[in-house]
């Protein structure tokens, strides 16, 4: 019965240390950024509870830590020396034992840790919530006289942290019922801070498809090219990362890095990196969460059928808050001119519609396409040549350089009609 007793000890000394040893790398990879985010969008979840007592969480796991492994020291020590005894005189079993005991149980507390460390943090963090909120209430007298001697955190003050970005989250809906953007007034010395506060208002609602590089405008090298065409890619893009496919820009395997050509690979398959593939109609702030807490920098994004549609960084995602930030895979500025005729300008067929209507007031119509060369190419169902003109009144557009299949620049006038005297 007792021998009983202590493999129940062991195994569930085992089982412990595996779901603290999971919580404890989560709570130290996920970072600060995820914790608000994650109590900001549901406070009363298992995961919200908490981490909004994230020192007092931390306390918890700690504790869990360490009872785990004396539970699990027990039960071993005394099975171990059970067994031991059957060969060995009852000094040198209990000597083996408590080596053996030792040994094993830094091995497993190496060993869980390293296993916690290989799986995405903020999933297993979610995984066992529920588990660590149930002994971070069972806990509560040991933490709560822990933290009385040495004043190790305040529930208040990690309540007080998370509390502003909560209200924030939960204000978004009233904002935006009460003032459209329009009807918020403008200083000059908070344009800008407005416009992160309008950007992050609408921001939850962004797709991946808005913010992503397009197909047409990926830099890719196909597999068997080799790592000479690397690198002179790397040099004409100025990209740290090339992309690969094999066949067609439908079937990426992934990346190559430029200082990965330190290795002196022999092939490209030495130093290619996977690349993580996501739907386009993802929401962007789903995608920022995954880039931070899988720590990622690029992704690839997919069509309803599974053919490449762009890929996206994380400085994509963020300039839908920020604005514009300059990354390697930005392009030189668009073109954009007003010409000495009225209502008539040179354009960049990657002009957003949005910006040109925003800034020029054009009116220009909206639909499932982003840039005005979308637009042209919805109302032409075909790829048009340079010198053919579209015309959607009051619009006439002119095709002046296509580049390949891709219109490049256009002279686009507005024909108003004539007034009635």
């Amino acid at each position: 019965m007792d021998l009983v007793f202590l493999y129940i000890a062991a195994t569930a000394g085992l089982l412990l240390l595996l779901l603290f040893s999971l919580a404890e790398v989560a709570m130290r990879q996920t970072g600060r950024a995820y914790t608000r985010l994650q109590v900001a969008e549901d406070p009363q979840s298992s995961l919200g509870f908490l981490l909004r007592r994230e020192r007092q969480t931390i306390l918890t796991i700690h504790l869990g830590l360490g009872l785990s492994l004396l539970l699990f020291g027990v039960g071993a020590f005394g099975s171990l020396t059970y067994l031991l005894q059957q060969y060995l005189q009852a000094q040198v079993a209990l000597l083996v034992a408590g080596l053996l005991t030792v040994l094993i149980g830094w091995l497993l507390f190496l060993g869980l840790g390293t296993l916690a460390s290989l799986t995405a943090p903020a999933r297993q963090l979610k995984m066992v919530a529920g588990v660590v909120a149930f002994f971070l209430v069972l806990f509560y007298p040991f933490t709560f006289l822990i933290n009385s001697v040495f004043g190790l955190f305040s529930e208040k003050d990690d309540e007080a942290e998370t509390e502003i970005l909560a209200n924030a989250v939960a204000f978004q809906p009233f904002a935006v019922r009460l003032h459209s953007p329009e009807e918020i007034v403008l200083t000059p010395s908070s344009e800008v801070d407005s416009k992160i506060f309008h950007n992050a208002l609408e921001f939850k609602n962004v797709k991946v498809r808005e913010c992503m590089v397009p197909r047409t405008e990926i830099d890719a090298i196909e597999l068997e090219e080799g790592v000479e065409v690397l690198r002179q890619a790397l040099i004409d893009t100025g990209h740290s990362k090339i992309l690969i496919y094999q066949d067609s820009l439908d079937h990426i395997l992934g990346y190559c890095h430029q200082f990965s050509l330190f290795k002196n690979p022999a092939t490209l398959e030495e130093i290619l990196t996977p690349i993580e593939a996501v739907p386009e109609n993802m929401l962007a702030r789903e995608l920022f969460v995954k880039f931070i807490t899988e720590h990622r920098s690029i992704v690839l994004v997919l069509d309803e059928f599974g053919g490449t549609s762009g890929i996206v960084t994380l400085e994509d995602v963020m300039e839908e808050i920020l604005g514009d930030i300059n990354d390697e895979y930005d392009e030189e500025d668009l073109l954009e001119q007003a010409l000495p005729e009225p209502n008539t300008f040179l354009f960049s067929a990657r002009q957003e519609i949005d910006y040109l209507n925003e800034k020029y007031s054009l009116n220009l119509p909206e639909g499932d396409y982003e840039t005005l060369g979308g637009f042209i190419l919805s109302v032409l169902q075909e790829i048009p040549t340079a010198g053919d003109v579209v015309v959607v009144p009051p619009f006439e557009i002119r095709i002046l350089s296509m580049d390949e299949h891709r219109i490049n620049t256009v002279h686009l006038s507005v024909r108003l009609a004539p007034t009635e005297e």
